[in-house]
């Protein structure tokens, strides 16, 4: 069928001969004991213990036992030992999912095993036996197994394992679409099951049945099934079977075209087996039927995301059958994308699996597929002979579903090719067929199961909250009896512990108000001693702050001063180039100073935290570019060419007075430690979520070990510059603190003799 979903999922319980699983470290740590003091022929059988201990702890070390009790048992010419031990190894191979192994040592083991007429190990080699052939697709070669369990349990007479085997059988049948010899065996292990009142085995029949009425395209009957099996699964809490059967009920509703119904339920049942954290072929069947229904709402690129997650899980399991299933689904996708080369080739992948294992329902839907691919390419000739194959082997199965859809395209074909006889011939057909399938009545008892499955729920839910209202009023009488009972005798224990309990209770209360008043003392001490700290620091910064404007400031007023005055007192004998000089230097030291001066001012804000951050989104060119113009002169006076780079599209977001005064002090840096007729370059690029401004200069570079102290007021560097010019050594503690408002970083690349960069970052 087009989107055919093949899902045939069984509990995986490896069959246990001799007791259950023993995982618990106190029982490994018990059987190494043992193992001490053993005989050789003891020996074998604790080491076929501790291999089957660590099943679900350590598969190396299961393996390792089973080695050793192998090696034992050849020595000892022990063939049950040996043959348990086989057992063991390949069960440990089967856990890793190593299924080709596993069967490999399990049929060594079933060898041994029926040369010395160990029933009950021959029992264990069948169901392990049929357990990995089925999981990797070997159906024919399962349902061989499982009849071979039936007839064995039979022959016992153990009627659990008649039901366990019959179930098994049945399921197996299912597989190769064999439902009139299913049917039996499904009854009669839903019989047995009901006798001996096993509501897992009932569950797990009714869900096998209502599997198989789902596949004879029976909706209404196969829902009535799955619906009970849920009961039981619920009952028993079992979350494998809870999550098993919402994924066949949400088959069953795509079917319907049920979409968002079906979506549902598979989701509440892959919840299911991630919250068990499970990789195995029943997630990967629900992811590939997921993807499904999102091919069916025609989102393609979701659909395609799941049947890849679906194939990676395949791939992981080893289930050959999956993989074909999602070839196949996979093929569908590229059919209707029109990327018919790609669909070819994912039907024809899964072809040759189905043909490989004999699955005739996958092989006929497969040959549907193509049919309809080259039906849509125009090569009726080729369409028309995989629909006749497929038509041949879905006649053969009564696959209805498969039957309908393959007399529609041959209708479509004949209508092409104006054969209007054959056209109707094949339309009506598909007409009947579609009818039987899905009828009114049919559409209704399903709907009618869907609210009566509903009302049983909430009956359940009813009466379990009236029991526990029973349990809880009968917990009361009890209650109110043991009270008048020891209502006298806690009187005089009350009158006599009253006094008692007074005295303890003030003593305590003294305790209390104590240890609390110790706490508030110990939080006034911690208090006191931050304060001392925080002042402490706030005094070093002010004598930091106050030593730099004594030191830093003098100079600039020193150069001010004085060739001012010499001005005032020498003009007259002064030459014009002597005034001149006098006067630029005059002009350099009241910029500068006016410069230490603004720092300084910005600085002391910054630290009372008078700064108002109010970012804004602004193009970066401009705005650098005006404040390039303002350095200009400085630059000039030294012949350095300043260049900007900056992409007019760049903008960012931030607090233009703060970002100002970080590109101001860069540039004068800059140009400060630059030589004359050299070069200071102010560019920007896209880095993540933020914009990257690189300032960079081929001054006289900054040496590695005074790096680090650029940005601490502790060392208070003030180099000069290449023309003597001087600072207070603020400017890039400000840039730090300015770009760290708006949310950036600053850091300094240099060498010295080389040049420095000073690279900042500001938010989009």
């Amino acid at each position: 069928m087009k989107n055919i979903t093949k899902f045939a999922t069984f509990l995986i319980v490896l069959f246990l001969p001799a007791s259950q699983l023993m995982a618990e470290n106190h029982i490994a740590d018990s059987l190494r004991q043992q193992l001490k003091n053993a005989s050789a022929s003891e020996r074998i059988n604790i080491l076929n213990d501790l291999s089957r201990a660590y099943w679900s702890e350590s598969l190396d070390k299961s393996t390792s036992y089973a080695l050793e009790a192998i090696s034992g048992a050849e020595y000892l010419n022990d063939k049950k030992g040996m043959a348990d031990a086989l057992n063991r190894l390949g069960n440990a191979e089967y856990l890793r999912h190593n299924y080709s192994e596993a069967i490999a040592h399990y049929n060594r083991s079933l060898d041994i095993r029926l040369s010395i007429n160990d029933q009950q190990g021959i029992l264990a080699s069948y169901n392990n036996l049929y357990l990995a052939h089925n999981l990797i697709g070997n159906s024919n070669t399962a349902v061989d197994y499982a009849k071979k369990a039936v007839d064995l349990s039979i022959e016992t007479g153990d009627r659990a394992e008649i039901a366990r085997y019959s179930n098994f059988l049945g399921a197996s049948k299912l597989e190769v679409h064999n439902f009139e010899k299913a049917k039996p065996y499904l009854e009669r292990a839903l019989e047995i099951s009901r006798g001996l009142e096993d509501t897992l085995g009932i569950a797990s029949a009714l869900s096998h049945l209502g599997s198989m009425y789902q596949r004879m395209c029976a909706y209404d009957k196969a829902l009535e099934y799955l619906f009970q099996a849920l009961y039981h699964y619920e009952s028993r809490g079992n979350r494998d079977g809870i999550a098993l059967i919402k994924n066949n009920i949400g088959i069953i509703h795509k079917r319907l075209d049920n979409l968002d119904l079906a979506l549902e339920y598979y989701g509440q049942s892959l919840e299911i087996y991630r919250a068990m954290g499970e990789i195995s072929s029943s997630t990967a069947s629900l992811l590939n039927n997921i993807g499904i229904i999102w091919y069916e709402k025609e989102d393609y690129e979701t659909a395609l995301d799941y049947y890849t997650q679906a194939m990676e899980t395949w791939e992981h399991t080893g289930f050959l059958h999956g993989i074909a299933t999602t070839h196949n689904n996979t093929g569908l996708l590229f059919t209707r994308l029109g990327n018919y080369k790609e669909a070819l080739e994912s039907y024809l992948a899964s072809a040759e699996i189905n043909k490989t294992q004999g699955r005739d329902f996958s092989l006929a839907n497969n040959y549907n597929n193509l049919g309809e691919l080259f039906l849509l390419q125009e090569d009726y000739e080729k369409a028309l002979e995989y629909l006749d194959e497929a038509l041949e082997m879905a006649l053969q199965i009564n696959a209805k579903e498969l039957i309908y859809e393959n007399y529609l395209f041959q209708s479509t074909i004949f209508t092409k090719t104006k054969d209007f006889e054959r056209s109707l011939l094949c339309y009506e057909l598909f007409d009947s067929y579609r009818d039987s399938i899905y009828t009114v009545e049919a559409a209704s008892r399903i709907a009618e199961l869907q609210v009566r499955n509903y009302r049983e729920r909430q009956m359940i839910e009813l009466d379990l909250l009236q029991k526990d209202h029973d349990i809880r009023q009968l917990q009361i009488r009890k209650q109110y009896a043991m009270l008048w009972f020891y209502g006298g005798f806690g009187l005089l224990i009350a009158i006599l512990g009253g006094t008692l309990l007074g005295l303890y209770r003030y003593k305590k209360k003294l305790k209390v108000v104590l240890q609390q008043k110790n706490h508030e003392l110990e939080d006034v001490r911690q208090q006191l001693a931050l304060s001392e700290k925080n002042l402490q620091m706030l005094n070093n910064t002010k004598d930091k702050f106050f030593s730099i404007l004594a030191h830093d400031l003098k100079n600039p007023f020193n150069a001010l001063l004085g060739f001012s005055e010499t001005l005032n007192q020498n003009y007259k004998d002064l030459s014009r180039a002597q005034v001149f000089t006098y006067i630029e230097i005059i002009y350099k030291s009241a910029t500068n100073l006016y410069m230490l001066l603004e720092n300084l001012l910005e600085w002391s804000k910054s630290q009372t935290g008078n700064i108002i951050i109010k970012p804004e989104k602004f193009g970066l060119k401009d705005f650098v570019e005006c404040e390039v113009s303002n350095a200009g002169i400085s630059a000039g006076s030294k012949n350095i060419d300043l260049h900007t780079n900056i992409d007019p599209a760049i903008e960012v977001f931030a607090d233009k007075k703060l970002l100002s005064t970080v590109i101001r002090n860069l540039l004068n840096n800059a140009v400060k430690f630059t030589h004359r007729n050299g070069k200071v370059v102010i560019s920007a690029n896209e880095k993540g979520n933020n914009i990257e401004v690189l300032v960079t200069d081929n001054g006289i570079g900054i040496g590695e070990s005074e790096q680090n102290k650029l940005f601490s007021l502790d060392y208070n560097i003030t180099t000069a510059g290449t023309n003597d010019e001087r600072g207070t050594g603020l400017g890039l503690i400000l840039c730090k603190e300015f770009v760290e408002k708006n949310g950036g970083e600053l850091k300094v690349v240099s060498e010295a003799d080389k040049g420095s960069t000073f690279i900042f970052t500001i938010p989009k």
